[in-house]
């Protein structure tokens, strides 16, 4: 009988890791070139682009504001957009850019893209699973969760205009990446330690100071 050590699990998740990968690589060849631009806009590679995010989501919704269409309207002009794209990209990719321009640096970069895609695949597969097993191991728990979250997410959707709801979750997904990146988080949670740190060592000295006044009139 083999035993299945914690190492031997590390790497066998590193070899699926790889191999998807490599999957990944093959799959997105022909959008290597589109990919490019989009992950350094929304990694903030430059300091302009989270306003260039910015700008191009306000104005797409906005011109569904103005537009106002239908439901069905928004969805199949959303889909046709998907599938001109795709068969643009597919076909005239090649036209564009050429062979010879793909360097070794874009290739380093492109498997570090396609690496990053990889691990939030399997960031989301591991979180989906963890929910089956929530409803088959606690149902009661599930049952709980789930309720309490969509009847959140209902009255929210009841009480909040759709549209601005859309375009905050936009906004808030499309910026995630670049503040990750940036770790905005980590410096912003170093500021208020560091602010909660420097008031209460303000606040200790004023203490002193006042006990030793009191002291001293004593």
């Amino acid at each position: 009988m083999s035993i299945v050590t914690g190492d031997s699990l590390e790497n066998f998740s590193k070899v699926k890791l790889t191999r998807r990968t490599n999957e990944l690589k093959r799959l997105l060849i022909n959008w290597r070139h589109i990919l490019f631009p989009i992950n350094s806009l929304l990694e903030w590679e430059r300091e302009y682009d989270p306003l260039i995010i910015f700008g191009i989501i306000t104005f797409i919704f906005f011109s569904i504001l103005k537009i106002n269409p239908s439901v069905l309207t928004l969805v199949s002009f959303v889909i046709l957009i998907v599938v001109l794209t795709d068969l643009l990209v597919t076909n005239g990719i090649h036209i564009v850019f050429k062979y010879e321009s793909w360097t070794q640096s874009k290739e380093a970069k492109y498997k570090r893209l396609c690496e990053r895609i990889a691990h939030l695949e399997t960031f989301l597969k591991h979180k989906c699973e963890s929910v089956l097993k929530m409803r088959k191991e606690r149902p009661s728990m599930y049952l709980i969760v789930g309720t309490i979250c969509l009847l959140f997410f209902a009255y929210c959707c009841q009480n909040i205009d759709n549209l601005l709801l859309s375009y905050l979750i936009t906004l808030v997904v499309c910026l995630t990446p670049g503040v990750h990146n940036q770790q905005l988080i980590s410096l912003i949670h170093q500021y208020i330690i560091d602010f909660w740190n420097k008031s209460k060592s303000i606040s200790s000295f004023k203490n002193r100071k006042q006990r030793t006044a009191e002291t001293t009139s004593y």
